[in-house]
């Protein structure tokens, strides 16, 4: 039976993107619906309705090799210049990012949430997980002193309201924002994209493409394990992944590629299947409410005060959701945007910008646990 459960997960991780693929078709629904939201949600109606029953090590196992594969082929487009011309901007954008943050987080625990158990840890490990990733929100927890069942429960609110707000950001979010901030015009390089990628690939293409991008993850998982010993360190992985995938953009066989950003696109949204297929809204039942509530109102303060920071200092929105992206969501995440805004030369900056927030996040987030527990 587990071997029926596994055969059907790959096929529905390989099948569906097709089918969501197929929605830019639908006019005015279709942009509201994108493939990323559409194979998000269809995961989550998998894992919630119980429709599928494979372990939960295995559907991360899918979710982190489809992006690991991805991102090489989607960093062949990047451009060195478009960084540098647009690097001031990204700065800007970060930093405002991470003051929000830091800002938001602390001042709504502190007036709205103060009674709350354990509101320090749960302050602390809320902004480590929108200035890094998951990873920080697990290792500020720890160093909070929180108990293993109460940061599953923070990680479980952080994935059903961080879902929710990505699911935003990659249907209305886009047009919503550009109401408020600066339009940056991808026109150009948008067109450039859909005339590479309007036809399907041929298959000899598509392996091509997909054994660069093997060659790729196979060196940067031979490094970690040659410096490491595992791979338990995602940052040094996500470094060499793209560290690797920019130099390889510049060799003669690798431009000779056709289709390689539709290939990764592709796995793009075999990576939104398995990501849905992670979120148990289970987890929540019971005593969870005030946890999901303050997880609300901390995202909302976080996104709001970036946006006006970026309103202030005259932040295009180009910027503001690629780092906003970057500092909520972490690395995998940043193709996501890219694909949904059409500038992939945004990838790399992003990822960079997601990496410092990593880098930074641990020690904002046991900072602010720390400051909370002090004044209260």
């Amino acid at each position: 039976m587990k071997t029926v459960q596994i055969a059907f997960q790959i096929l529905v991780i390989l099948g569906f993107p097709y089918l969501a693929q197929r929605t830019k078709h639908w006019g005015k629904l279709g942009n509201f619906l994108s493939p990323v939201v559409l194979c998000y949600i269809f995961g989550m109606i998998l894992s919630n309705f119980n429709l599928i029953h494979t372990p939960i090590k295995f559907r991360e196992a899918c979710s982190q090799i489809s992006i690991a594969l991805a991102l090489p082929l989607l960093l062949y487009s990047s451009d060195l210049g478009f960084v540098y011309r647009n690097l001031k901007v990204f700065l800007v954008s970060f930093a405002l990012a991470i003051l929000a943050a830091v800002v938001a987080t602390g001042a709504i625990a502190v007036a709205f949430f103060a009674h709350l158990p354990q509101i320090d840890q749960a302050a602390g490990m809320l902004l480590a997980v929108y200035v890094g990733g998951t990873v920080n929100l697990f290792a500020t927890g720890y160093g909070l002193g929180a108990t293993p069942d109460y940061i599953g429960l923070i990680n479980a609110a952080d994935i059903v309201v961080g879902g929710s707000y990505l699911l935003i950001l990659t249907s209305v979010g886009p047009k919503l924002v550009a109401l408020v901030l600066h339009r940056k015009p991808s026109t150009a390089y948008t067109h450039t994209i859909e005339e590479e990628t309007a036809a399907t690939p041929a298959p000899g293409m598509i392996l091509a493409c997909l054994a660069s991008s093997i060659v790729i993850l196979g060196i940067s998982v031979g490094l970690s394990y040659l410096i490491f010993g595992n791979l338990k360190n995602s940052t040094f992985l996500i470094l060499c992944l793209t560290t690797l995938s920019i130099a390889a953009s510049r060799l003669e066989v690798i431009q000779k590629l056709k289709g390689s950003f539709q290939v990764g696109e592709y796995l793009l949204l075999m990576f939104c299947v398995g990501l849905g297929l992670l979120a148990d809204l289970e987890q929540l039942v019971g005593g969870g409410f005030p946890i999901v509530l303050l997880t609300i109102c901390t995202i909302l303060g976080t996104v709001g005060l970036h946006l006006l920071l970026a309103k202030i200092f005259k932040v295009d929105d180009e910027a503001f959701l690629v780092t906003s992206t970057a500092t909520i969501f972490g690395p995998p995440f940043i193709p996501q945007i890219a694909a949904t805004i059409g500038n992939p030369k945004v990838i790399l900056p992003g990822i960079a910008a997601a990496l410092m927030g990593i880098m930074l996040a641990n020690y904002l987030g046991i900072g602010l646990g720390w400051f909370i527990n002090w004044i209260l």
